[in-house]
């Protein structure tokens, strides 16, 4: 067990934080369109990691969204960054708190754990391929949400016959909330698009590299050599990694590289991980320590488990 402290957060910083992300991504986007060639490159990266930053706070929002406290910030985030992605935070909540559910975590109901290090052909597919599709099937989503109808679960019905699943369907108690915020960023994007389609290729530059910033991140932070037939508790400590590299927070922002601590008690605020790891490091927990791995083993591909602790279901 921890402090219960460790639980509180301070919403000074996550204003400050997620403001001084989106201040950013603004900036960059406003550069890049003042400026020509490849002058306009860098602000097209810095515009991408910001809105990724940005982006990244709906993770939050879906670990405390019991919290009052959140409310208000996740409204403020919807109106925003969700605005700009085309996706309310309340799509990613179940897909999300799936991947941490106890029995669920690695098996092949997890919509967030795939097999990225053996099978090749999906790593690059999902890598290096979807983030330039991303931006197309949250704007299908957005406009099939705004009429009122449920793509959702018309999608998840195809993938799961070819073996796969994003647990996109949206529970029916936020299907409300995402058919108004589907609507606003609809607006928000029309209006855009009619006042300066010129802008259009940067934006959506801007989004592939944010969308990609993410997929890069995934094998980071867990095995995914192949699912698994169940799991418990432990497997959460035994299948999670902490990079402790600073360099990893490009990748990893809001403290996802200490993703073990975050793993076994994921309610934390992410200003309060580094702290939390630093104790359970402290506390000598050989699996726990195994897994604080260096950003470059994290790059290769960490070594896999014993076989019966892995073995494919």
């Amino acid at each position: 067990m921890i402090d219960k402290s460790y639980y509180d957060a301070d919403m000074a910083i996550y204003y400050a934080d997620f403001l001084a992300s989106f201040a950013a991504f603004l900036a960059c986007f406003i550069l890049a369109v003042e400026t020509d060639g490849w002058m306009r490159v860098l602000p097209m990266i810095l515009g991408s990691l910001s809105l990724y930053r940005g982006a990244c706070f709906a993770h939050e929002i879906t670990h405390r969204q019991g919290d009052r406290k959140m409310r208000r910030f996740a409204l403020l985030w919807n109106l925003t960054v969700g605005a700009v992605v085309l996706l309310p935070a309340s799509r990613f909540y179940k897909p999300h708190l799936t991947h941490h559910s106890l029995g669920v975590f690695g098996t092949k109901d997890d919509p967030q754990y795939l097999p990225l290090r053996t099978n090749h052909a999906l790593m690059i597919f999902v890598v290096f391929i979807a983030p330039f599709l991303m931006p197309f099937l949250n704007l299908f989503l957005a406009t099939t949400a705004s009429l009122g109808a449920n793509a959702e679960e018309g999608l998840e019905r195809v993938l799961r016959r070819h073996g796969f699943t994003m647990g996109s369907d949206v529970e029916e108690r936020y299907r409300k909330e995402i058919t108004w915020l589907s609507r606003y960023s609809l607006v928000i994007f029309a209006v855009f698009c009619l006042t300066a389609p010129q802008w259009l290729p940067i934006y959506y530059a801007i989004l592939v590299g944010g969308w990609m910033a993410g997929t890069m991140r995934i094998p980071f932070e867990h095995r995914m050599i192949g699912h698994v037939a169940q799991t418990d508790k432990r497997d959460h400590v035994l299948d999670s990694f902490t990079v402790e590299a600073p360099l990893a927070a490009l990748l990893q922002p809001l403290g996802l590289r200490f993703h073990t601590a975050h793993h076994i008690y994921p309610g934390v605020p992410y200003h309060n991980l580094r702290r939390l790891h630093e104790e359970l490091k402290g506390r000598g927990d050989k699996d726990y320590n195994a897994n604080i791995i260096s950003f470059w083993r994290a790059v290769r591909g960490p070594q896999p488990l014993p076989v019966d602790e892995t073995a494919t279901s």
